[in-house]
């Protein structure tokens, strides 16, 4: 979709979205997304490091303004971290080109497909590095591991567990937010292999382990799985 400048009177475009133009934050470029939310989300888009913010049609801009200039440290870490990880995987533009009847042009199709395949191999690597330090400190704090850990696309939760089996799923997305975020998903999960259910016995587990789980929750639900 290209981008269009704000309108007094927002104009709808798919999915609910308003409108779409680049905004400066303490010298940096953000893209701002009009949609119909109720929120303010922010993200950092591999691989360039791009933010993205969506937000309400009708909130100030100066109000999300304050909100992405607050967070300029986590982006600042999110940005790192996708560097890293490039660095690690051999780096790479992430762009496939085609030659084809003398043409050198790219092919958007295949070039977003390539994108979005190398994004989540880079949040793949970003994970398993984590993993195992968190796995080493909590299992013994919660007195039950895993049988096993999939990093998976998920579309609607940030992690799942199946008490049943030990099976414990995360979202690739996560590699994408600050690690703190990823260190309470796999607690939560962790902690349904002794409770399930999320009643009083898994909340006071849950509070014996990360007594701030609830406001790190909060803020991790600010966030949009994309």
């Amino acid at each position: 979709m290209p981008l269009t400048p704000d309108q007094s009177r927002p104009r709808r475009g798919g999915r609910g979205e308003f409108s779409r133009r680049w905004i400066d934050v303490d010298g940096q470029r953000a893209l701002l997304i009009r949609k119909r939310v109720k929120n303010v989300y922010l993200r950092v888009k591999p691989p360039e490091g791009r933010i993205e913010v969506t937000a309400p049609a009708r909130l100030p801009e100066a109000e999300i303004r304050r909100f992405v200039s607050s967070r300029m440290a986590w982006v600042e870490g999110a940005r790192e971290r996708i560097a890293r990880s490039r660095r690690a995987l051999g780096g790479g533009s992430g762009a496939v080109a085609s030659r084809a009847e003398g043409s050198e042009r790219e092919r958007p199709a295949a070039r977003g497909e390539h994108d979005e395949q190398e994004r989540l191999r880079q949040a793949r690597g970003i994970l398993s590095g984590q993993l195992p330090g968190l796995l080493d400190r909590w299992v013994p704090v919660v007195g039950r591991g895993p049988t096993s850990i999939t990093l998976r696309r998920m579309t609607t939760r940030w992690g799942s567990c199946t008490p049943a089996s030990g099976r414990i799923r995360l979202n690739l997305e996560l590699a994408w937010l600050e690690p703190r975020f990823l260190e309470y998903v796999l607690v939560h999960e962790l902690t349904h292999l002794r409770a399930s259910g999320h009643g009083a016995r898994f909340q006071g587990l849950m509070d014996s382990y990360l007594p701030g789980w609830r406001e790190v929750r909060r803020e991790l639900n600010r966030y949009v799985i994309v």
